[in-house]
């Protein structure tokens, strides 16, 4: 698909909407731009999404719950091995 845009006077420029929808661009999306072999690549920059999550688990006590988890799975094991040697 072969789309145009101009270079604003600030250097701005609009990606045609069927590009934005097709490549799920959405307002606030943050976008890479590198040079590959001459040509100018923009692709959605995946570290973005991953940067967005710092901090949106802090105070979970996920350290408390990954504690509490391993030991009910101690739990079974001991259980399960429990019912083995019984046979």
């Amino acid at each position: 698909m072969a789309a145009t845009a101009v270079i604003s006077s600030k250097g701005q420029i609009v990606i045609p909407a069927a590009l934005r929808k097709k490549f799920r661009l959405k307002e606030g999306t943050v976008v890479a731009f590198r040079e590959e072999g001459g040509h100018l690549v923009l692709e959605p920059d995946p570290f973005a999404a991953v940067l967005a999550l710092q901090g949106s688990l802090k105070g979970k006590g996920l350290e408390r719950m990954l504690i509490e988890e391993r030991r009910k799975e101690r739990e079974r094991e001991d259980r399960r091995e429990a019912l083995y040697s019984r046979r």
